[in-house]
């Protein structure tokens, strides 16, 4: 025979191999039993931290300060527009005789 030949043959034979090598590794894949509560829960919490301390990028002091400072503003000018609505809504409620006597 020569030599090409029985190289496509052994060439075929490996493949077949790897072919069911692959198989067998997926289906060991999904027979794995599914990880327990408290695996996921270490596995959750470890993530969490790393994610935190590594990844996460944290504001400088100045910029804290700042934008706690922008914050306090705007909940007060939301507080201002608020009350300013629920005391006119209350005058015009009592105008037409739906408010409380």
């Amino acid at each position: 025979m020569p030599d090409g030949v029985t190289a496509k043959g052994a060439a075929k034979v490996k493949a077949d191999k790897n072919k069911s090598d692959k198989a067998k590794a997926d289906k060991s894949r999904m027979e794995r039993k599914p990880d327990g509560f408290f695996t996921r829960l270490s596995k959750f919490m470890r993530e969490s931290y790393i994610e935190v301390v590594k990844k996460a990028a944290w504001p400088t002091w100045p910029e804290l300060k700042k934008s706690t400072g922008v914050v306090i503003v705007a909940v007060l000018i939301a507080m201002v527009w608020l009350g300013g609505l629920d005391f006119i809504m209350t005058k015009v409620s009592l105008l037409i005789g739906l408010g409380p006597r």
